[in-house]
């Protein structure tokens, strides 16, 4: 995974076509889950980018949509973070690959970003 382009605070996210992400080769299509896992990956990245932080923001929720099958080519994706407060951040996520109007899956998620407390005994 790699960045892309960087568009003001907004980045564009890249991952390679490798073979070995490729779940049915009978059409042939992306795996689900590596949509997936870049998705999550690409809103994580993003908030670091926005929030200037030393630690981990943590999942609290992902839901994925899959609109269309990934073909075996480079994904795109692109992140908004529509709401980011003390506590918690909400991000839009959204992927394609030859054409920005024709999205492979789409997701929404919610990150905990305040600092764990350390437990005392």
């Amino acid at each position: 995974m790699e960045v892309a382009e960087a568009r003001g605070p907004q980045l564009v996210f890249k991952l390679p076509f490798r073979e070995q992400n490729v779940g049915n080769y009978r059409l042939p299509a992306l795996h689900g889950g590596v949509i997936g896992a870049f998705m999550e990956h690409s809103a994580l990245l993003q908030i670091l980018w926005n929030m200037e932080s030393d630690f981990l923001p943590k999942v609290i929720d992902f839901s994925i949509d899959y609109l269309r099958p990934g073909r075996p080519e480079t994904i795109f994706a692109e992140c908004e973070v529509l709401r980011q407060g003390q506590r918690v951040a909400n991000v839009s996520i959204r992927t394609w690959q030859s054409d920005p109007a024709k999205p492979v899956a789409t997701a929404r998620s919610h990150f905990l970003l305040s600092r764990p407390t350390e437990q005392t005994a």
